[in-house]
């Protein structure tokens, strides 16, 4: 589908359809099409985001989506990509292995988030044996990056000999890598940013479902909300649930819209209500600006960076401009797109949610 066919809402305020005037588009069939400005939003504002993005080509700012209060309000694609692609989701992909826990544990694959990682990897026995403190790691402590494994991956350059991610990358069994990592702190005790934890989620649940990781993904976890087309990289044999999903910027949105109501998609309770809250709740606070969930980023309560009334806003990151944000109070999702990775753009995503799409708010 051209670019120009996807951009919702230049269509809208002329008030014809690129979609000939049916309420909901050809190939997006969960929400309503809604002209901004019916939802007291500011279309001038959106208009001068979408312009901002146009003219800065090497930004990193590949697709926007939002949808507001279950209609989709802005939708466009920057610079050859459109609808059907399919893009890296970087780290954002780690707030997905906390959708696949949920259901995981809904199917009773997982007994809860409590339960002990060791029980679901016997091929590793002897390595919880040898060391006894790592049966202690429960999903808990690994979502909140609190698995008390040995990390380093922020003090050294990522692609340095001494940085974890690269030497993960060149191990032949990524699950064997972070297993075999010594305890440097009792689990639980300590926030350590740890990428590559959703691999052991990963691992874990696969050795549950007969039929492999990704499939579990698509039949349990994806399908539920017609997403039919991703990715996931495979480095080696090594399924890569950490860093390495692929998605449409209209599927990654279904994903926040889940969150945002709490695991009910449409009249069924795709996970449980109680593990999505606690997903998003606080559950680490990491520094002067940032708390954690499981999995999932809360701006800290001294943090005045989005300036809202309510403080309730949570967000999937990624390295290269991705972004997954929900707004409760606002009932806003806003899935944003990017591939640059050398921090080297001035349009960041924070930005347009902030200076942009919440601006756009009256």
């Amino acid at each position: 589908m051209m670019k120009t066919t996807c951009k919702i809402l230049a269509i809208l305020l002329f008030n014809t359809s690129c979609f000939y005037n049916d309420s909901i588009p050809p190939d997006q069939n969960v929400w309503p099409v809604a002209n901004p400005g019916d939802l007291n939003m500011n279309t001038e504002v959106l208009m001068a985001m979408d312009s901002a993005v146009n003219i800065h080509p090497n930004e990193g700012i590949t697709s926007i989506v939002v949808v507001k209060e279950g209609s989709l309000v802005f939708e466009n694609y920057y610079f050859g990509n459109d609808r059907s692609t399919l893009f890296d989701l970087s780290g954002v992909s780690s707030s997905l292995s906390n959708l696949a826990l949920g259901r995981a544990i809904d199917m009773g694959l997982i007994t809860s988030v409590d339960d002990s990682l060791y029980k679901y990897l016997p091929a590793f026995a002897q390595e919880f044996e040898d060391f006894p403190l790592k049966k202690n790691i429960t999903f808990e402590h690994l979502m909140t990056m609190k698995s008390g494994l040995s990390w380093n991956e922020f003090s050294t350059a990522f692609d340095g000999q001494e940085n974890d991610i690269d030497r993960i990358i060149q191990s032949d069994d990524w699950v064997e890598y972070l297993i075999t990592k010594p305890i440097d702190v009792l689990p639980g005790r300590r926030f350590s940013h740890n990428s590559a934890v959703p691999v052991l989620i990963a691992a874990a649940i696969e050795n549950q479902y007969n039929d492999g990781y990704q499939s579990f993904l698509m039949k349990e976890v994806f399908g539920t909300l017609e997403v039919n087309n991703f990715d996931i990289a495979n480095f080696r044999g090594n399924i890569n649930s950490a860093w390495g999903i692929s998605m449409s910027t209209l599927d990654l949105a279904k994903v926040g819209y889940l969150y945002l109501k709490r695991g009910d998609w449409f009249g069924r309770q795709v996970i449980n209500e109680n593990y999505m809250t606690s997903s998003v709740d606080v559950q680490a606070n990491i520094d002067y600006y940032n708390s954690f969930g499981w999995m999932w980023w809360r701006y800290s309560d001294n943090s005045n960076f989005l300036s809202l009334s309510e403080n309730d806003v949570f967000f999937a990151a990624g390295i290269g401009n991705q972004r997954l944000y929900v707004v409760p109070h606002l009932e806003l999702v806003v899935a944003i797109t990017g591939e640059n990775e050398q921090f080297d753009f001035t349009l960041t995503a924070p930005f347009v949610l902030k200076d942009y799409i919440l601006e756009s708010i009256q």
